[in-house]
C-alpha cells in the first residue's frame, strides 16, 4: 500500500495564469441538502468555492436558499425539485457532488438517476452521504458512469458493498469495488483514509481526533471537486485533496480540541497559496 505525502500537494496546486478567467477553474454543481440537513450542502458548497472552483452552482430545495446565499454569495441556488432545472445544470456542469444531506427518500434516487442519466462521459461525478446509502438500498447500476468517485465511510462501505467493517480488507475492498463500479475510485474514509483505483492502494498517514465531527465529509467532498474542476479528474488531484483535507486538519489540532469544519474552510485558501509557490 502506498503512503500519499505532503510533495503531492505541490505537485498539483500551481500558480493561476495571470491570464484567468472563471471558466478556466470548473464549473461545479452540488446537489445537496433538505430540511434537517441544510448544513452538509452549505459546508460542501464552501469549501468547493474556497478551494478555488471558478463556477459552483447548489441544488437544493428553496427552504436553504437564503443560507446558501448569506453564508456563501459566490455560489448560485437553484430547486432540484424542479426537474428540467436540474437536467440542464447537471448538462452544463463538469464536475457533479450529490448526496450531502438530501436525506434518503424517493426524491435522491431519482436524483442519482438524472445525474447519470444526463452527465456525459467527461463528467465527474463524486456520491456521497445520502447518494451511497440510497445507492445501495435500490441497488442503483454505477457502471454507467465513466468518471465516479465514491466517498464513504466504513459503515455507508458497509452498506454499498456487504462487508461488515472488520471485512473491510484491502482485498475485499477491491473485490467490491470491482463488482459495484468498475471504473470508480473509492476513497474509503477512516483513520488513516485509503484510496482504491483500479489496482493501486494509496493511503494518508495524516489526520487526527479531533477531525470525528459533523460536516468534516461534507467539507471533503467540496475540496475535492474544486480540485478536480481546476487540476482535471486523476489519481493525484485526488490523493492531493484528500491530503490537503487532513493536512490543514493536523494543523489546527496542534491548538484546538476539535477541527471545526468551517474553520478547516477559512484557512483553505492561505494554505493553497503557500503550496502553490
Amino acid at each position: 500500500m502506498e503512503k500519499i505525502n505532503k510533495s503531492i500537494l505541490s505537485e498539483i496546486i500551481k500558480t493561476r495564469d495571470p491570464e484567468s478567467y472563471k471558466g478556466n477553474y470548473g464549473r461545479i454543481l452540488i446537489i445537496a441538502g433538505s430540511l434537517p440537513f441544510g448544513g452538509a450542502a452549505i459546508l460542501s458548497t464552501s469549501a468547493a468555492v474556497h478551494t478555488g472552483a471558478g463556477l459552483v452552482t447548489v441544488l437544493t430545495i428553496p427552504e436553504k436558499f437564503t443560507a446558501i446565499n448569506t453564508v456563501v454569495p459566490e455560489a448560485m441556488t437553484l430547486d432540484y425539485n424542479d426537474k428540467q432545472e436540474m437536467a440542464r445544470a447537471i448538462i452544463k456542469s463538469n464536475v457533479i457532488v450529490v448526496g450531502p444531506g438530501l436525506g434518503t427518500s424517493t426524491n435522491t434516487a431519482e436524483i442519482i438517476s438524472s445525474v447519470i442519466k444526463n452527465s456525459d462521459s467527461e463528467t465527474t461525478v463524486i456520491m456521497d452521504a445520502s447518494a451511497l446509502t440510497v445507492a445501495a438500498e435500490n441497488k442503483i447500476d454505477l457502471t454507467r458512469v465513466s468518471k465516479l468517485i465514491l466517498t464513504p465511510h466504513q459503515g455507508e462501505w458497509a452498506r454499498l458493498s456487504g462487508l461488515d467493517i472488520p471485512e473491510q480488507t484491502p482485498d475485499n475492498n477491491e473485490a467490491a469495488l470491482k463488482k459495484i463500479a468498475p471504473n470508480a475510485v473509492l476513497i474509503l474514509k477512516k483513520h488513516h483514509s485509503e484510496i482504491y483505483d483500479f489496482g493501486k492502494i494509496l493511503q494518508i498517514d495524516n489526520g487526527n481526533p479531533g477531525m470525528a465531527t459533523g460536516g468534516m465529509g461534507d467539507t471533503l467532498t467540496g475540496i475535492l471537486a474544486g480540485f478536480i474542476g481546476q487540476f482535471g479528474f486523476s489519481i493525484e488531484t485526488i490523493s492531493a485533496g484528500l491530503y490537503l483535507h487532513s493536512y490543514i486538519a493536523d494543523k489546527i489540532n496542534k491548538t484546538d480540541y476539535v477541527v471545526l469544519p468551517s474553520k478547516l474552510i477559512g484557512k483553505i485558501p492561505k494554505y493553497m497559496m503557500k503550496l502553490s509557490n
